[in-house]
Parts: C-alpha cells; sequence; structure tokens
C-alpha cells in the first residue's frame, strides 16, 4: 500500500536535512576507507547536537553547557602493538598534521593523527543555593 509522505514532517525536518547535508559536503572522506567512517560520525554528531542546542531545545536549556571542545593527537604504535600518545593535543589540525610528517618522515613505526570531539552535557540543573 503507498504512503502519501507527510509534508508537515518533512517541513519539520528541512533544517537538519541542511546541517547533515553540509556536514556532509564539508567532512573530507576518502570512500572505501573504514578509517574515514569514525571521522564522518563525529562530524555529524556535532553538528546534529550543535543544531539540537541552538534551533530544537527551549532557550536557556544549555546556558551552562559548554560548547564541543575538538582537539587532535599525534600517535605512535608501540612495541606491544598498542596506540599510544607521541605529542600533546593540539586545537589546531593543521599542527597536529605538521607534527604527524616530521614524526613520521623518518620514523621505524607508524604514526597516526586522532581527533577528540568532547562534548559536556548537563544531566541535572544545578541547584540552588540555600539561604
Amino acid at each position: 500500500m503507498d504512503q502519501k509522505p507527510d509534508l508537515t514532517t518533512a517541513a519539520e525536518l528541512a533544517p537538519l536535512a541542511r546541517v547533515i547535508a553540509r556536514t556532509l559536503h564539508d567532512t573530507p572522506i576518502h570512500l572505501g576507507d573504514p578509517n574515514a567512517v569514525p571521522d564522518l560520525v563525529g562530524a555529524l554528531t556535532v553538528a546534529v547536537a550543535v543544531y539540537i542546542g541552538r534551533d530544537v531545545l527551549p532557550p536557556g536549556a544549555l546556558d551552562e553547557a559548554r560548547p564541543p571542545q575538538t582537539e587532535w593527537t599525534v600517535e605512535t604504535q608501540r612495541a606491544n602493538g598498542r596506540w599510544g600518545q607521541w605529542s600533546a593535543p593540539y586545537g589546531d589540525l593543521g599542527e597536529a598534521l605538521d607534527d604527524f610528517a616530521r614524526s613520521a618522515e623518518s620514523a621505524k613505526r607508524p604514526f597516526r593523527v586522532v581527533r577528540t570531539t568532547t562534548i559536556t552535557t548537563i544531566e541535572k540543573p544545578p541547584t540552588q543555593a540555600g539561604p
């Protein structure tokens, strides 16, 4: 049985669809690269969280919240096979990529750049101070 699309719902979801489309357009990925999926999921998660915070939640709902924080870290694979931090976290991808290039240039072990996005959510509003 064919159902007609609910145009009201489609109109309500249009701003979210634009956020997703913009994020897909702006996030560089390499098709077929399994490492691209976490980058894309992370970018979409942050974009949708920001959209919800700005456009869906009631005014004041995020007064105490902190904006998402993103940092990049260069990691290297240790002799035991585990990955570990090679450098301090960078607040700028370009700086992390420069460090990665310098570190990996003559290295005898693999290096990678890891992006970490931290989203802080207040689960319970603050209490009021007593008299």
